[in-house]
């Protein structure tokens, strides 16, 4: 089910509702399942195809009680390419979600090749960001790094890398990257 205005979107989450409340047409049939992410990001790609409109706010719903998936924050990931402000104001939310950082680059300058915000955040105000991150939520920190070939996937980088992060509790995910 959708609801669209303007450039807003509620999307629900739940076919059917298990809360009984009884003005409410949804709860008829009872919990059928839950929508997959894939079928709620489906809803947003039809609004987008149906109106031709961009959609640029989201709120996920439940057709029902979103809340009653409150248990399921720690398998819930945020990921940024590095927006140092909001990374300290998400780490004083005390929300147990894991942070997933786009690094991409073992420096600066080739950070900034491959990505424009790099010309605002340094990577070490980025890393001290994500060790904030962690010393306050305790949740061990994902770093993205997608493999451009001759870029940013030298032993040189990976050991510049590695020498950068080897004090933060983290994950570096390798994303092998197809020519563009």
């Amino acid at each position: 089910m959708k609801y669209h205005h303007g450039n807003s979107v509620c999307i629900s989450s739940q076919v059917g509702c298990r809360m009984g409340c009884r003005f409410c047409a949804s709860t008829i049939g009872g919990l059928v399942r839950c929508l997959t992410p894939s079928e709620m990001l489906d809803q947003i790609y039809r609004i987008w195809e149906d109106t031709g409109e961009r959609v640029s706010n989201l709120v996920v719903m439940g057709t029902g009680e979103p809340m009653d998936n409150y248990d399921s924050q720690r398998n819930i990931t945020v990921s940024t390419c590095g927006i140092v402000p909001n990374m300290y104001k998400l780490a004083d939310e005390g929300l147990q979600i894991t942070l997933a950082l786009s690094l991409h680059a073992p420096n600066d300058e080739k950070r900034r090749e491959l990505m424009p915000i790099a010309n605002k955040y340094s990577i070490d105000e980025i890393l001290d960001a994500c060790r904030n991150y962690f010393a306050k939520t305790g949740r061990r920190i994902t770093f993205e790094y997608s493999l451009v070939g001759g870029k940013n996937d030298s032993e040189a980088d990976a050991k510049e890398l590695s020498a950068r992060i080897s004090d933060i509790n983290c994950h570096v995910n390798l994303i092998p990257v197809n020519p563009i």
